[in-house]
């Protein structure tokens, strides 16, 4: 298959949507698929990968999203998508590349299938509208962007019955990312990495690993840790990442009287994560907005225990008490259940066992295995009943007869 991905996020920037990406596409591109990325141009070296195509694009406006990139359309990208004989097109980002893969998807008549990354409702405090507004804005482009794709990709249950609320009809097909097992692979040396981030080396690391924004809910690792430190002092919290919120968590922690049990890395080369994950004790996670948390996943594939907040993607995921321990929103329950693992050699080993092996049943492999079959499922449905008709309003640019598609 030829298969084109577009998405409004990518490197230089780091998360989930781009860790996704880059593991299904090297899959894919090991099994013989040809694979077409169209991505946002960051003014930054162009690279040498003549499958990546830029979208001019310039920073959003808002304050709380200046990673983020706007991106506009482009005439010239638009004739080199018509050279590239598309199978597939495979959106992430419903935003302005996924608006251009929609019409791609019409004009050229290709099949489209959209990946469900994000909660997006648990993100409406960047918009500058009134949230209520902002809320059925998302319900409205989640129903009528879904609507328009042969198939939706959900990552866990929760997300599939989420924008089933929101009205989407569209076949949804539960697909985790999945993640890389590497049985050899190599670690930055303990020692050096402490000793260039400065994390001590006579205390336990419990760490977290994802953007500093409200969303990740890193404010409630402070407090647990506060509490925590109040029975043990061989604790320190290592946050790996960056984001608009890291000032006010930095303030946090200073305020709780933590600043020294606490160590902001900033972002890190991919290797250098899994060396933290490795010789961290635990995984800690309080996001409730996750709609996967392949982050705890990657965490695991080292053998590293995970404690996080059972919500969405993540209670999908710990549901059955492997590998970690499931939690309530609540510091007290987070905190016992941090130091019960901690405190319980024999219930550690476990955890620890149980998390290398979770990771292989969660392997990108299989999740691949699937993403192929509703990409083949989708160019079927498209053959048989033609542009998908699952949304209730139709605009009228979808509802003329289609033009036929170039050779």
């Amino acid at each position: 298959m030829n298969i084109a991905i577009f998405t409004d996020t990518y490197r230089p920037e780091i998360n989930g949507v781009i860790t996704s990406i880059d593991l299904f596409r090297k899959q894919l591109q090991e099994r013989g698929h040809t694979v077409y990325l169209f991505c946002p141009d960051y003014k930054r070296s162009a690279g040498t990968d003549p499958h990546v195509f830029r979208f001019p694009s310039v920073r959003y406006f808002f304050p709380m999203m200046k990673e983020r990139r706007f991106v506009f359309p482009s005439l010239a990208l638009w004739r080199t998508f018509k050279k590239l004989d598309v199978d597939i097109i495979h959106s992430q980002v419903p935003a302005n590349t996924g608006a251009y893969a929609l019409v791609l998807s019409w004009w050229f008549r290709i099949p489209h299938v959209h990946t469900y990354h994000t909660l997006f409702m648990e993100y409406t405090h960047y918009m500058p509208m009134p949230h209520a507004l902002t809320v059925r804005l998302v319900k409205w482009i989640s129903r009528k962007y879904c609507g328009r794709c042969q198939r939706v990709v959900s990552p866990s249950i929760r997300i599939k019955e989420e924008i089933i609320g929101y009205g989407v009809d569209a076949p949804i097909d539960i697909i985790p990312t999945g993640i890389e097992v590497i049985p050899d692979r190599v670690f930055v040396d303990p020692a050096k990495l402490k000793a260039q981030y400065h994390i001590p080396t006579d205390k336990k690391l419990l760490t977290f690993v994802g953007r500093l924004g409200r969303e990740k809910n890193v404010n409630f690792l402070l407090q647990v840790l506060a509490d925590l430190r109040v029975v043990r002092k061989d604790l320190h919290l290592v946050i790996v990442g960056d984001g608009p919120d890291r000032p006010p968590m930095q303030k946090l922690a200073a305020k709780l009287g933590i600043t020294d049990a606490v160590t902001f890395t900033g972002y890190m080369k991919r290797e250098q994560v899994f060396s933290i994950f490795h010789m961290s004790e635990l995984f800690v996670f309080a996001s409730v907005t996750e709609t996967q948390g392949l982050v705890l996943l990657e965490a695991m594939s080292v053998g590293t225990p995970c404690v996080a907040v059972d919500a969405m993607g993540v209670g999908d995921l710990l549901s059955d008490h492997r590998g970690g321990i499931l939690t309530r929103l609540s510091v007290p329950e987070f905190c016992r259940r941090v130091d019960e693992l901690l405190s319980d050699g024999k219930l550690y080993a476990t955890k620890k066992r149980e998390a290398l092996e979770k990771a292989k049943e969660w392997s990108v492999e299989v999740m691949t295995d699937r993403l192929e079959r509703c990409f083949l499922q989708s160019i079927s449905d498209f053959r048989r009943h033609g542009l998908p008709r699952h949304s209730r309003r139709r605009r009228r640019l979808f509802s003329r007869p289609l033009p036929p598609r170039t050779p």
